[in-house]
């Protein structure tokens, strides 16, 4: 979505090297987005949240019916039990020399491979309740309460409303000029809002084509009605120029 706006907004900046520059643009992201999936394959139980609504971090986002892989571990644990009674009965053994060293090697050998498998499934267990990463909303939901979803498959797309930046480009003019702490205003389109920033990082590199550079910076004011989407026109502060 950022990589189309970013490649319209090469040719809105291209006619600003030019005698009748065209205003800069800028678009408003989130600095934390994810798209979550899962590899676990069963049921969903439980999803407590709706598109557009807002969660705290480590709120429950889904979970997943895991009756099966509980019991697969209760009878992991039961068998790792039955290999460590076995490993120390062949070290009571070896130190009565009614035993070689060879059988205790193979005997906590055994032992460590059925812990392996029990670590293992206590880690695939995790997978069973996804956690919110960080304070947000639900943007996109890809799944509905008792569906079964496919491993991998795309569930639910979030990302963190109140941390936000604006992505613009800017001309190869005013490279050395615009560094980090650079003032500007971003005039929104949507709501005519003039809302002011602070540039954070000026891109490593510059496009020979457009002849620009990739800048992002902060919103210092309210965040109150700034939605990730907006766009507007990019005024850089004459300070800074």
């Amino acid at each position: 979505m950022y990589r189309a706006f970013l490649a319209c907004l090469i040719f809105a900046v291209q006619p600003a090297l030019a005698s009748d520059p065209s205003p800069l643009r800028g678009v408003v992201k989130a600095v934390h987005e994810a798209n979550i999936s899962s590899d676990i394959g069963t049921r969903i139980i439980d999803l407590p949240f709706r598109e557009g609504q807002a969660f705290k971090k480590n709120d429950l986002l889904i979970a997943f019916d895991c009756e099966r892989l509980q019991s697969d571990i209760k009878a992991a644990e039961a068998e790792r039990r039955g290999h460590h009674t076995a490993w120390e009965n062949s070290a009571r053994l070896y130190q009565l020399r009614a035993a070689g060293a060879h059988e205790v090697s193979l005997a906590a050998a055994t032992h460590d491979k059925s812990q392996a498998i029990v670590e293992g499934l206590q880690v695939r267990l995790k997978h069973c309740r996804v956690l919110a990463p960080f304070d947000g909303r639900v943007l996109d939901l890809n799944i509905r309460k008792h569906e079964t979803p496919s491993a991998n498959q795309p569930l639910i797309r979030i990302l963190d409303d109140q941390s936000l930046e604006i992505d613009m480009l800017l001309p190869a003019s005013s490279l050395k000029t615009v560094k980090p702490g650079a003032k500007f205003e971003l005039a929104l389109d949507e709501t005519n809002r003039v809302i002011n920033g602070e540039i954070t990082r000026v891109g490593a590199a510059l496009d020979i084509v457009s002849q620009t550079f990739k800048a992002a910076g902060v919103i210092k004011d309210d965040l109150t009605g700034v939605l990730p989407g907006m766009s507007g026109t990019i005024t850089i502060k004459s300070d800074a120029m």
